[in-house]
Protein backbone atom coordinates (compact mmCIF):
# COMPACT_ATOMS: atom_id res chain seq x y z
CA UNK A 1 0.00 0.00 0.00
CA UNK A 2 2.91 2.31 1.04
CA UNK A 3 4.84 1.64 -2.29
CA UNK A 4 1.61 2.34 -4.43
CA UNK A 5 1.18 5.47 -2.70
CA UNK A 6 4.30 6.39 -3.49
CA UNK A 7 3.67 6.18 -6.89
CA UNK A 8 0.59 8.06 -6.96
CA UNK A 9 2.43 10.74 -5.02
CA UNK A 10 5.07 10.51 -7.54
CA UNK A 11 3.16 10.95 -10.81
CA UNK A 12 1.60 14.02 -9.54
CA UNK A 13 4.00 15.97 -7.51
CA UNK A 14 6.48 16.13 -10.38
CA UNK A 15 4.03 17.88 -12.00
CA UNK A 16 2.89 20.02 -9.80
CA UNK A 17 4.60 23.07 -11.33
CA UNK A 18 2.00 22.90 -13.80
CA UNK A 19 -0.92 22.09 -11.73
CA UNK A 20 0.17 25.76 -9.73
CA UNK A 21 0.53 27.22 -13.14
CA UNK A 22 -2.88 26.57 -14.54
CA UNK A 23 -4.27 27.29 -11.11
CA UNK A 24 -2.01 31.00 -11.31
CA UNK A 25 -4.00 31.33 -14.96
CA UNK A 26 -7.53 30.95 -13.37
CA UNK A 27 -6.80 32.98 -10.28
CA UNK A 28 -5.51 36.08 -12.29
CA UNK A 29 -8.11 36.05 -15.45
CA UNK A 30 -10.47 33.45 -14.77
CA UNK A 31 -14.09 33.97 -13.77
CA UNK A 32 -13.14 34.78 -9.99
CA UNK A 33 -10.43 36.58 -11.14
CA UNK A 34 -8.91 39.63 -10.55
CA UNK A 35 -8.19 40.33 -14.28
CA UNK A 36 -10.73 38.26 -16.47
CA UNK A 37 -9.76 37.86 -19.76
CA UNK A 38 -11.54 35.09 -21.54
CA UNK A 39 -8.94 34.69 -24.37
CA UNK A 40 -6.09 33.96 -21.99
CA UNK A 41 -8.53 31.70 -19.45
CA UNK A 42 -9.04 29.32 -22.69
CA UNK A 43 -5.12 27.82 -21.73
CA UNK A 44 -6.56 26.34 -18.61
CA UNK A 45 -8.92 23.10 -20.05
CA UNK A 46 -6.22 21.84 -22.38
CA UNK A 47 -3.97 22.21 -19.86
CA UNK A 48 -6.12 19.89 -17.64
CA UNK A 49 -7.48 17.48 -20.09
CA UNK A 50 -4.62 16.66 -22.53
CA UNK A 51 -1.15 18.29 -21.25
CA UNK A 52 -1.67 17.11 -17.65
CA UNK A 53 -3.02 13.66 -18.11
CA UNK A 54 -0.24 13.29 -20.56
CA UNK A 55 3.05 14.32 -18.55
CA UNK A 56 1.24 12.31 -15.76
CA UNK A 57 1.14 9.25 -17.51
CA UNK A 58 4.88 9.42 -18.52
CA UNK A 59 5.87 9.93 -15.16
CA UNK A 60 4.50 7.07 -14.29
CA UNK A 61 5.73 5.15 -17.12
CA UNK A 62 9.31 6.00 -16.70
CA UNK A 63 9.40 5.60 -13.00
CA UNK A 64 8.58 1.62 -13.64
CA UNK A 65 9.52 1.42 -17.50
CA UNK A 66 12.27 3.62 -17.80
CA UNK A 67 12.63 6.70 -20.55
CA UNK A 68 10.61 3.88 -23.09
CA UNK A 69 8.11 2.90 -20.64
CA UNK A 70 7.75 6.58 -20.78
CA UNK A 71 7.10 7.44 -23.95
CA UNK A 72 5.18 4.71 -24.88
CA UNK A 73 2.97 5.79 -21.48
CA UNK A 74 2.38 9.42 -23.02
CA UNK A 75 0.89 8.36 -26.41
CA UNK A 76 -1.13 5.95 -24.44
CA UNK A 77 -2.25 8.13 -22.06
CA UNK A 78 -3.26 10.73 -24.98
CA UNK A 79 -5.64 7.93 -26.86
CA UNK A 80 -7.38 8.40 -23.22
CA UNK A 81 -7.42 12.05 -23.68
CA UNK A 82 -9.51 12.50 -26.78
CA UNK A 83 -12.04 9.63 -25.87
CA UNK A 84 -12.60 10.79 -22.39
CA UNK A 85 -15.20 13.87 -21.95
CA UNK A 86 -13.70 14.81 -18.46
CA UNK A 87 -10.19 15.35 -17.25
CA UNK A 88 -8.41 12.10 -17.78
CA UNK A 89 -6.10 12.51 -14.79
CA UNK A 90 -7.27 9.67 -12.44
CA UNK A 91 -7.43 7.16 -15.67
CA UNK A 92 -3.73 8.47 -16.48
CA UNK A 93 -2.48 7.36 -13.02
CA UNK A 94 -3.71 3.68 -13.59
CA UNK A 95 -2.68 3.53 -17.81
CA UNK A 96 0.44 5.21 -16.98
CA UNK A 97 2.14 2.83 -14.54
CA UNK A 98 0.41 0.12 -16.12
CA UNK A 99 2.10 0.41 -19.20
CA UNK A 100 5.30 1.22 -18.19
CA UNK A 101 5.67 -1.35 -16.08
CA UNK A 102 4.62 -4.18 -19.19
CA UNK A 103 6.84 -2.01 -21.26
CA UNK A 104 9.85 -2.65 -18.75
CA UNK A 105 8.62 -6.54 -18.81
CA UNK A 106 8.83 -6.73 -22.34
CA UNK A 107 12.58 -5.15 -22.41
CA UNK A 108 13.34 -7.35 -19.84
CA UNK A 109 12.18 -10.07 -21.80
CA UNK A 110 14.26 -9.27 -24.92
CA UNK A 111 17.53 -9.00 -23.30
CA UNK A 112 17.19 -12.12 -21.30
CA UNK A 113 16.07 -13.97 -24.65
CA UNK A 114 17.50 -12.46 -27.41
CA UNK A 115 19.51 -15.35 -29.48
CA UNK A 116 22.04 -12.39 -31.20
CA UNK A 117 23.62 -9.82 -29.66
CA UNK A 118 23.31 -6.44 -30.97
CA UNK A 119 19.47 -6.40 -32.29
CA UNK A 120 18.36 -5.54 -28.80
CA UNK A 121 17.52 -1.83 -29.40
CA UNK A 122 15.70 -2.72 -32.93
CA UNK A 123 13.55 -5.39 -30.99
CA UNK A 124 13.08 -3.68 -28.05
CA UNK A 125 11.99 -0.38 -30.06
CA UNK A 126 9.55 -2.60 -32.19
CA UNK A 127 7.43 -4.18 -29.49
CA UNK A 128 7.20 -0.71 -27.86
CA UNK A 129 5.62 0.59 -30.74
CA UNK A 130 3.62 -1.87 -30.90
CA UNK A 131 2.58 -2.01 -27.67
CA UNK A 132 1.50 1.78 -28.11
CA UNK A 133 -0.01 1.00 -30.74
CA UNK A 134 -2.56 -1.33 -29.25
CA UNK A 135 -2.77 0.36 -25.88
CA UNK A 136 -3.36 3.93 -27.54
CA UNK A 137 -6.32 2.25 -29.41
CA UNK A 138 -7.81 0.50 -26.66
CA UNK A 139 -7.45 4.04 -24.48
CA UNK A 140 -9.48 5.88 -27.38
CA UNK A 141 -12.23 3.41 -27.63
CA UNK A 142 -13.00 1.65 -24.37
CA UNK A 143 -10.91 2.69 -21.55
CA UNK A 144 -11.57 6.64 -22.14
CA UNK A 145 -15.05 6.47 -21.80
CA UNK A 146 -15.13 4.10 -18.90
CA UNK A 147 -12.89 6.47 -16.82
CA UNK A 148 -15.12 9.76 -18.07
CA UNK A 149 -18.34 7.53 -16.64
CA UNK A 150 -16.44 6.53 -13.56
CA UNK A 151 -15.52 9.88 -12.73
CA UNK A 152 -18.48 11.78 -12.80
CA UNK A 153 -20.59 8.65 -11.12
CA UNK A 154 -18.08 9.67 -8.62
CA UNK A 155 -18.58 12.76 -8.89
CA UNK A 156 -22.31 13.26 -8.45
CA UNK A 157 -22.21 11.23 -5.24
CA UNK A 158 -19.13 13.40 -3.97
CA UNK A 159 -21.45 16.64 -4.56
CA UNK A 160 -24.50 14.32 -2.57
CA UNK A 161 -21.98 14.00 0.52
CA UNK A 162 -20.89 18.01 0.02
CA UNK A 163 -24.70 19.10 0.44
CA UNK A 164 -25.40 16.58 2.78
CA UNK A 165 -23.25 18.42 4.70
CA UNK A 166 -20.75 15.09 5.96
CA UNK A 167 -17.86 16.58 4.53
CA UNK A 168 -16.36 17.75 7.51
CA UNK A 169 -16.27 13.58 8.60
CA UNK A 170 -13.48 13.37 6.04
CA UNK A 171 -10.79 15.25 8.62
CA UNK A 172 -11.47 11.57 10.70
CA UNK A 173 -9.72 10.09 8.29
CA UNK A 174 -7.23 12.58 6.68
CA UNK A 175 -5.67 14.16 10.12
CA UNK A 176 -4.42 10.72 11.25
CA UNK A 177 -2.88 9.59 7.48
CA UNK A 178 -1.08 12.11 7.55
CA UNK A 179 0.34 11.86 10.28
CA UNK A 180 1.07 8.45 9.26
CA UNK A 181 2.73 10.18 6.65
CA UNK A 182 0.18 9.78 3.93
CA UNK A 183 -0.05 13.27 3.16
CA UNK A 184 1.37 13.05 -0.10
CA UNK A 185 -1.22 10.23 -1.00
CA UNK A 186 -3.88 12.35 0.06
CA UNK A 187 -3.10 15.78 -1.45
CA UNK A 188 -1.91 13.75 -4.96
CA UNK A 189 -3.57 10.86 -5.17
CA UNK A 190 -6.82 11.17 -3.90
CA UNK A 191 -8.04 14.84 -3.09
CA UNK A 192 -5.91 16.75 -5.82
CA UNK A 193 -7.21 15.25 -9.15
CA UNK A 194 -10.67 14.73 -7.39
CA UNK A 195 -10.56 19.33 -6.81
CA UNK A 196 -9.11 19.79 -10.62
CA UNK A 197 -12.04 17.74 -12.06
CA UNK A 198 -14.09 20.09 -9.63
CA UNK A 199 -12.20 23.44 -10.66
CA UNK A 200 -12.23 23.02 -14.31
CA UNK A 201 -16.73 22.53 -13.81
CA UNK A 202 -17.05 25.42 -11.43
CA UNK A 203 -13.48 27.59 -11.22
CA UNK A 204 -12.64 26.04 -7.64
CA UNK A 205 -13.25 23.04 -5.30
CA UNK A 206 -13.07 22.51 -1.67
CA UNK A 207 -11.09 19.30 -1.90
CA UNK A 208 -8.27 21.43 -2.07
CA UNK A 209 -8.67 22.86 1.39
CA UNK A 210 -9.15 19.72 3.03
CA UNK A 211 -5.24 18.44 3.25
CA UNK A 212 -3.53 21.78 3.00
CA UNK A 213 -5.18 23.43 5.74
CA UNK A 214 -2.38 24.58 7.92
CA UNK A 215 -4.37 25.77 10.70
CA UNK A 216 -4.96 22.03 12.69
CA UNK A 217 -0.83 21.11 12.73
CA UNK A 218 -0.24 24.88 13.53
CA UNK A 219 -2.54 24.88 17.06
CA UNK A 220 -0.77 21.98 17.95
CA UNK A 221 2.58 23.32 17.45
CA UNK A 222 1.90 26.69 19.12
CA UNK A 223 0.43 24.88 22.13
CA UNK A 224 3.94 23.00 22.43
CA UNK A 225 5.64 26.11 21.82
CA UNK A 226 3.95 27.45 25.18
CA UNK A 227 4.05 24.11 27.26
CA UNK A 228 7.65 23.47 26.72
CA UNK A 229 11.15 25.46 27.64
CA UNK A 230 14.30 26.64 26.89
CA UNK A 231 15.96 24.40 23.98
CA UNK A 232 12.55 22.54 23.15
CA UNK A 233 10.29 25.65 22.98
CA UNK A 234 13.45 26.89 20.31
CA UNK A 235 12.47 23.83 18.58
CA UNK A 236 8.88 24.22 18.26
CA UNK A 237 9.24 28.03 16.98
CA UNK A 238 11.33 26.81 14.52
CA UNK A 239 8.40 23.93 13.64
CA UNK A 240 5.84 26.67 13.53
CA UNK A 241 7.46 29.12 11.05
CA UNK A 242 8.77 26.20 8.61
CA UNK A 243 4.99 24.52 8.64
CA UNK A 244 3.02 27.95 8.68
CA UNK A 245 5.23 30.44 6.14
CA UNK A 246 7.22 27.24 4.41
CA UNK A 247 4.13 24.59 4.05
CA UNK A 248 5.82 21.74 5.30
CA UNK A 249 3.86 20.15 7.06
CA UNK A 250 5.51 17.15 8.31
CA UNK A 251 7.52 19.23 11.10
CA UNK A 252 4.54 18.82 12.97
CA UNK A 253 4.51 15.18 12.88
CA UNK A 254 6.56 14.05 15.02
CA UNK A 255 5.08 16.13 17.92
CA UNK A 256 1.82 14.25 17.64
CA UNK A 257 3.20 10.68 17.15
CA UNK A 258 4.77 11.60 20.91
CA UNK A 259 1.33 12.43 22.35
CA UNK A 260 -1.02 10.60 20.08
CA UNK A 261 -3.70 12.03 22.00
CA UNK A 262 -2.93 14.96 19.84
CA UNK A 263 -5.02 13.10 17.14
CA UNK A 264 -8.22 14.19 18.67
CA UNK A 265 -7.77 17.85 18.89
CA UNK A 266 -6.06 17.25 15.19
CA UNK A 267 -8.96 15.64 13.87
CA UNK A 268 -11.54 18.26 15.57
CA UNK A 269 -9.54 21.16 14.39
CA UNK A 270 -9.79 19.47 10.63
CA UNK A 271 -13.98 19.50 11.12
CA UNK A 272 -13.93 22.61 12.20
CA UNK A 273 -12.18 24.23 9.25
CA UNK A 274 -13.54 22.04 7.02
CA UNK A 275 -17.10 22.94 8.06
CA UNK A 276 -15.95 26.62 7.90
CA UNK A 277 -15.11 26.70 4.08
CA UNK A 278 -18.79 24.70 3.07
CA UNK A 279 -20.64 27.02 5.42
CA UNK A 280 -19.25 30.27 3.30
CA UNK A 281 -19.06 27.57 -0.18
CA UNK A 282 -14.90 28.76 -0.74
CA UNK A 283 -12.24 26.82 -2.90
CA UNK A 284 -9.09 27.33 -3.99
CA UNK A 285 -8.57 27.43 -7.99
CA UNK A 286 -5.45 25.20 -7.74
CA UNK A 287 -3.55 22.61 -5.50
CA UNK A 288 -1.61 24.70 -2.20
CA UNK A 289 1.14 22.44 -2.47
CA UNK A 290 3.58 22.95 0.07
CA UNK A 291 0.53 24.27 2.10
CA UNK A 292 2.24 27.44 3.17
CA UNK A 293 -0.35 30.05 4.06
CA UNK A 294 0.65 32.12 1.13
CA UNK A 295 -0.54 29.61 -1.62
CA UNK A 296 -3.48 28.23 0.68
CA UNK A 297 -4.70 31.85 0.71
CA UNK A 298 -3.16 33.03 -2.45
CA UNK A 299 -4.85 30.40 -4.46
CA UNK A 300 -8.56 31.50 -3.58
CA UNK A 301 -10.56 33.63 -5.10
CA UNK A 302 -10.41 37.32 -4.17
CA UNK A 303 -14.06 37.00 -3.25
CA UNK A 304 -13.53 33.80 -1.02
CA UNK A 305 -9.57 35.44 0.43
CA UNK A 306 -11.60 36.44 3.83
CA UNK A 307 -13.58 33.40 4.41
CA UNK A 308 -10.65 31.22 4.34
CA UNK A 309 -8.59 33.17 6.82
CA UNK A 310 -11.71 32.72 8.86
CA UNK A 311 -11.81 29.12 8.31
CA UNK A 312 -8.28 28.63 8.88
CA UNK A 313 -8.31 30.55 12.32
CA UNK A 314 -11.08 28.56 13.91
CA UNK A 315 -9.44 25.38 12.64
CA UNK A 316 -6.31 26.61 14.52
CA UNK A 317 -8.43 27.61 17.55
CA UNK A 318 -9.82 24.51 18.17
CA UNK A 319 -7.01 22.57 17.70
CA UNK A 320 -4.59 24.52 19.63
CA UNK A 321 -7.43 24.70 22.60
CA UNK A 322 -7.75 20.95 22.55
CA UNK A 323 -4.28 20.29 22.36
CA UNK A 324 -3.61 22.55 25.63
CA UNK A 325 -5.82 20.74 27.65
CA UNK A 326 -3.66 17.04 26.87
CA UNK A 327 -0.08 18.41 26.94
CA UNK A 328 1.30 19.16 30.75
CA UNK A 329 2.27 22.51 31.66
CA UNK A 330 6.07 21.30 30.82
CA UNK A 331 6.38 18.85 28.43
CA UNK A 332 8.64 17.27 26.24
CA UNK A 333 8.84 17.37 22.72
CA UNK A 334 10.49 15.59 19.64
CA UNK A 335 13.60 17.80 20.70
CA UNK A 336 13.99 16.83 23.80
CA UNK A 337 17.39 15.37 24.97
CA UNK A 338 15.24 12.57 26.72
CA UNK A 339 13.66 11.56 23.07
CA UNK A 340 16.29 12.04 21.00
CA UNK A 341 18.89 10.00 19.33
CA UNK A 342 22.02 9.68 20.82
CA UNK A 343 24.23 9.78 17.52
CA UNK A 344 25.54 6.46 18.53
CA UNK A 345 21.95 4.92 17.15
CA UNK A 346 23.54 5.20 14.14
CA UNK A 347 23.78 1.64 12.33
CA UNK A 348 25.20 -0.07 9.35
CA UNK A 349 22.52 -2.74 7.54
CA UNK A 350 23.60 -5.94 5.58
CA UNK A 351 22.14 -6.79 2.44
CA UNK A 352 21.05 -9.70 3.99
CA UNK A 353 18.40 -8.18 6.61
CA UNK A 354 14.58 -8.51 5.88
CA UNK A 355 12.96 -6.42 8.78
CA UNK A 356 9.36 -7.37 9.21
CA UNK A 357 6.45 -5.42 7.85
CA UNK A 358 5.27 -4.58 10.66
CA UNK A 359 8.27 -3.18 12.72
CA UNK A 360 7.44 0.55 14.78
CA UNK A 361 9.93 2.88 14.28
CA UNK A 362 10.74 2.46 18.25
CA UNK A 363 13.11 -1.11 16.58
CA UNK A 364 16.21 1.44 16.34
CA UNK A 365 16.96 0.88 20.07
CA UNK A 366 16.72 -2.77 19.92
CA UNK A 367 20.23 -4.32 19.59
CA UNK A 368 19.12 -7.61 18.44
CA UNK A 369 17.05 -6.14 15.30
CA UNK A 370 19.67 -4.27 14.60
CA UNK A 371 23.86 -4.30 13.42
CA UNK A 372 26.94 -3.56 14.58
CA UNK A 373 27.35 0.27 15.86
CA UNK A 374 29.48 2.62 13.45
CA UNK A 375 32.96 3.22 14.78
CA UNK A 376 34.54 6.64 13.98
CA UNK A 377 36.12 5.73 10.82
CA UNK A 378 33.39 5.42 9.17
CA UNK A 379 32.03 9.07 10.05
CA UNK A 380 35.53 10.04 8.32
CA UNK A 381 34.68 8.05 4.94
CA UNK A 382 31.50 9.88 4.50
CA UNK A 383 31.42 12.44 1.70
CA UNK A 384 27.48 12.11 0.22
CA UNK A 385 24.61 12.36 2.98
CA UNK A 386 21.16 12.44 1.47
CA UNK A 387 17.87 12.94 3.60
CA UNK A 388 15.34 11.02 2.70
CA UNK A 389 11.24 11.01 3.24
CA UNK A 390 8.41 9.92 1.19
CA UNK A 391 8.03 12.08 -1.52
CA UNK A 392 11.26 13.53 -1.74
CA UNK A 393 10.22 17.12 -1.20
CA UNK A 394 9.22 19.06 2.07
CA UNK A 395 11.13 18.08 4.90
CA UNK A 396 13.46 16.13 3.40
CA UNK A 397 14.34 19.21 1.21
CA UNK A 398 14.19 21.58 4.88
CA UNK A 399 16.71 18.88 6.50
CA UNK A 400 18.97 19.06 3.73
CA UNK A 401 19.05 22.76 3.62
CA UNK A 402 19.59 23.40 7.64
CA UNK A 403 22.57 20.55 7.55
CA UNK A 404 24.41 21.88 4.36
CA UNK A 405 24.23 25.58 5.89
CA UNK A 406 25.72 23.98 9.22
CA UNK A 407 28.59 21.62 7.04
CA UNK A 408 29.73 25.04 5.28
CA UNK A 409 30.33 26.80 7.95
CA UNK A 410 32.39 24.53 9.66
CA UNK A 411 34.10 24.26 6.36
CA UNK A 412 33.83 20.05 6.02
CA UNK A 413 33.27 19.40 2.41
CA UNK A 414 30.56 17.05 2.28
CA UNK A 415 27.62 16.80 -0.27
CA UNK A 416 24.01 17.09 1.55
CA UNK A 417 21.19 16.16 -1.22
CA UNK A 418 17.48 14.91 -0.51
CA UNK A 419 15.30 12.46 -2.10
CA UNK A 420 12.11 10.47 -1.97
CA UNK A 421 12.10 6.66 -0.33
CA UNK A 422 11.94 5.15 -4.15
CA UNK A 423 15.20 6.95 -5.46
CA UNK A 424 17.32 6.72 -2.35
CA UNK A 425 20.86 7.24 -4.66
CA UNK A 426 23.88 4.84 -4.51
CA UNK A 427 26.54 7.38 -4.01
CA UNK A 428 24.91 8.13 -0.80
CA UNK A 429 27.18 7.14 2.29
CA UNK A 430 25.22 8.29 5.07
CA UNK A 431 20.69 8.12 4.86
CA UNK A 432 18.62 10.57 7.53
CA UNK A 433 15.51 9.65 7.82
CA UNK A 434 12.66 10.39 10.09
CA UNK A 435 12.20 7.70 13.01
CA UNK A 436 8.86 6.13 11.20
CA UNK A 437 10.49 5.93 8.19
CA UNK A 438 13.62 3.92 9.59
CA UNK A 439 12.26 0.23 8.14
CA UNK A 440 11.12 1.21 5.06
CA UNK A 441 14.79 2.58 4.63
CA UNK A 442 16.29 -0.35 5.36
CA UNK A 443 14.10 -2.23 2.88
CA UNK A 444 14.89 -0.27 -0.17
CA UNK A 445 18.48 0.90 0.88
CA UNK A 446 20.38 -2.49 2.32
CA UNK A 447 23.98 -1.95 3.55
CA UNK A 448 23.90 1.82 3.49
CA UNK A 449 24.65 3.80 7.05
CA UNK A 450 21.06 5.20 8.65
CA UNK A 451 21.18 8.38 11.44
CA UNK A 452 16.97 8.10 11.94
CA UNK A 453 16.16 11.50 13.82
CA UNK A 454 12.86 11.76 15.60
CA UNK A 455 12.17 15.42 14.30
CA UNK A 456 13.82 17.04 11.26
CA UNK A 457 13.81 20.22 13.19
CA UNK A 458 15.81 19.26 15.71
CA UNK A 459 19.43 21.34 15.68
CA UNK A 460 20.74 19.34 18.29
CA UNK A 461 21.04 16.59 16.64
CA UNK A 462 22.66 17.86 13.57
CA UNK A 463 25.30 19.46 16.15
CA UNK A 464 26.32 15.93 17.30
CA UNK A 465 26.42 14.85 13.52
CA UNK A 466 28.90 17.48 12.80
CA UNK A 467 30.98 16.89 15.82
CA UNK A 468 31.25 13.13 14.40
CA UNK A 469 32.23 14.01 11.11
CA UNK A 470 34.82 16.36 12.51
CA UNK A 471 36.31 13.51 14.38
CA UNK A 472 35.48 14.96 17.92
Amino acid sequence: MRKFAQLLSAMVYQNIAVIIAAGIIRELFGVYSWLYNDRILLLVNPIYSTLLPVLIGYTGGKILGGQRGGVVASISTYGLTLASSTPAILGAMIVGPLTGWLVGKVDQTVKKKMPVAGYELLIGNVFAAFIAVILTIISFLYVGQIFSAGVKWALSYLEIVIHAGWLPLTSILIEPAKVLFFNNFINYGVLGPIGIQQAKELGKSIFFLLEANPGPGLGVLLAYWLKTKAEQKKGAKLAIFIHFFGGIHEVYFPYVLLRPLLLIPLILGGMAGVYTFQQFNVGLVSMASPGSIFLFIGLGPKQDMLFIVIGFLISALVSFLGSMLILKKHTLSPTAAETRNNINNFYLFQKNESPKSDEIYTAVESEEELNVQANRSVFNKIKNIVFVCEAGLGSSAMGAAMLKKKLEKENLEIEVDNSSLREVPDSADLIICNKKLYTEVRKVAPGKACYPLQSFTDIKEYEELIDKLRGL
